[in-house]
């Protein structure tokens, strides 16, 4: 028998942001591996109370006021509720992200019926859940209980660090990146065409879109002729846009919006850019490797344990136009070059961050956190 899982997490599928896309892609090779597993997300309009997805179970059962403190309060309630409705159906609660109040219900019912507690952080720098935590409403209190979990999952080094920072022991900390489906995500050969650089996330100020659109107008300076194609949406997309035209340069750029599947766009590029002020450890950017795309990106997060600066991509300082242009002009113009980094960064991608490797490792904390004996 294996250890019986309850992943926790605010937003779910069909809401398919980074977090929310490890999650699913967790409980569904869990599932494949006979692990009873099954998710508590929030209850939202139109979608099912309860419904089975790529053969795991779902329940929306988080239901919230919406304002302010009474959100927060009618979280807390509502999972601690589930929680304690659902005892003798799991052994272990997976908090897929800190952020949000199911880590205080979850630390509840270890103090109550000693389930087993993992929570996981998925950001780092500015924007990580525990500077995030601390803005909430009763945050603080929550971050100063969070030490009582069993395991704290960091997806990278920094956060590794943030944690002991926070009141974490060593002992508790455990570093488990996230994956990436190299199966799906895979090279193909690409059509004759324009050099194309892409970049796919949130259209906002800390994923440094403008950062890019500076560079990219320097490349195009330079007479280095390339297409770029920027894939999502968010709040800056108009002033991104305007800030395209006033760059001279808007019919090289095109905004794609959001999509469903990226992969086309990976598998048909020349380069991929990620010039974030603050990540944790980038889906997309795995993605774009595992396509065997050279990357740039910038040394901040977990994408310094994902990218060896000159062998598997170019590593640049957030905020530097100037090292981004030089960057993307060395690998465009560079085909050879271009060509070893993708095959290095398809190479790093398989090896280091499959989702089998990763779902390998977690089994092994479950089995640890709870002996086959003890079920």
């Amino acid at each position: 028998m294996q250890p019986r899982v309850l992943i926790i997490i605010s937003f779910f599928y069909p809401h398919l942001g980074g977090a929310e896309q490890q999650a699913l892609q967790l409980a569904e090779q869990l599932a494949r591996r006979g692990v009873q597993v099954f998710v508590l997300t929030r209850k939202f309009k139109g979608l099912p109370a309860h419904e089975t997805v790529r053969g795991v179970p779902v329940y929306r059962a988080i239901r919230t006021l919406p304002w302010g403190k009474w959100f927060a309060l009618t979280y807390l309630f509502s999972v601690l509720w589930f929680l304690l409705k659902k005892r003798r159906s799991y052994d272990i609660i997976h908090c897929h992200l800190l952020q949000g109040f199911h880590s205080l219900a979850a630390i509840l019912m270890k103090a109550l019926f000693k389930k087993k507690v993992i929570i996981k952080v998925g950001a780092t720098g500015p924007i990580s859940d525990f500077r995030m935590m601390k803005n909430l409403f009763g945050g603080g209190f929550l971050l100063r209980q969070t030490p009582r979990a069993d395991r704290l999952i960091c997806v990278c080094s920094q956060s590794a660090r943030e944690a002991l920072q926070a009141g974490f022991l060593p002992e508790q900390v455990l570093q488990i990146p996230n994956g990436v489906d190299s199966s799906y995500f895979k090279p193909l050969p690409r059509a004759e065409g324009p050099l194309t650089v892409v970049f796919v996330g949130r259209l906002d100020r800390m994923k440094g879109v403008h950062v890019l659109l500076e560079a990219f107008k320097q490349l195009s300076d330079a007479g280095v002729a390339a297409h770029l194609a920027i894939i999502g949406d968010g709040p800056d997309r108009e002033k991104l846009t305007k800030l395209a035209r006033d760059t001279g340069r808007a019919d090289s750029i095109r905004f794609c919006g959001e999509t469903a599947d990226i992969r086309p766009y990976l598998q048909q590029a020349t380069l991929f850019v990620l010039p974030s002020f603050s990540e944790g450890l980038s889906n997309v950017l795995l993605e774009a490797m595992a396509c065997g795309l050279p990357v740039v990106a910038t040394r901040v997060g977990g994408t310094v344990d994902l990218v060896q600066d000159g062998v598997n991509g170019i590593l640049v300082e957030p905020d530097n136009a100037g090292q981004l242009y030089q960057a993307m002009k060395k690998i465009l113009q560079d085909k050879d070059l271009a060509k070893a980094l993708g095959v290095q960064a398809r190479k790093t991608a398989v090896e280091k961050f499959s989702l089998e490797s990763v779902t390998e490792q977690y089994v092994s904390l479950y089995q640890a956190l709870v002996p086959v004996k003890n079920l």
